[in-house]
């Protein structure tokens, strides 16, 4: 009988230990929230975080990401990874340039749609 009951707390642990997991990144996400860009007029017509997510906790790596919500359905559309750039390498040009339908000229100020 012991035995179940540990089964059962070892669950219960398991599941919130699974939420605090899933939910930590909602609570703290709108520290990241971009409201606004330099150049830009005006608040963002879409949804914007930036962050950083860590992949070696002990040689303190970490990669630097542009999250951007479906602007249709973010329930039920794909996620896409977008992965680019490397050291001192911009991955803004790529979300601007090759994902979005922004150009932007030299003194970085948007000049519109393409």
């Amino acid at each position: 009988m012991a035995t179940n009951a540990r089964r059962a707390c070892h669950s219960w642990l398991l599941l919130l230990w699974c939420l605090l997991l899933v939910l930590s990144p909602v609570a703290s996400s709108a520290a990241h929230l971009v409201t606004h860009l330099p150049g830009f007029d005006g608040p963002l017509p879409f949804s914007l975080e930036t962050g950083y997510i860590e992949v070696d906790e002990n040689n303190g790596v970490h990669l630097f990401y542009y999250f951007v919500e479906s602007e249709r359905d973010p329930t039920s559309d794909p996620v896409v990874l977008w992965l680019q750039g490397g050291p001192g390498c911009t991955a803004l040009a790529g979300l601007v340039y090759e994902i979005g339908k922004r150009s932007c000229n030299f003194t970085g100020k948007n000049i519109g749609s393409k």
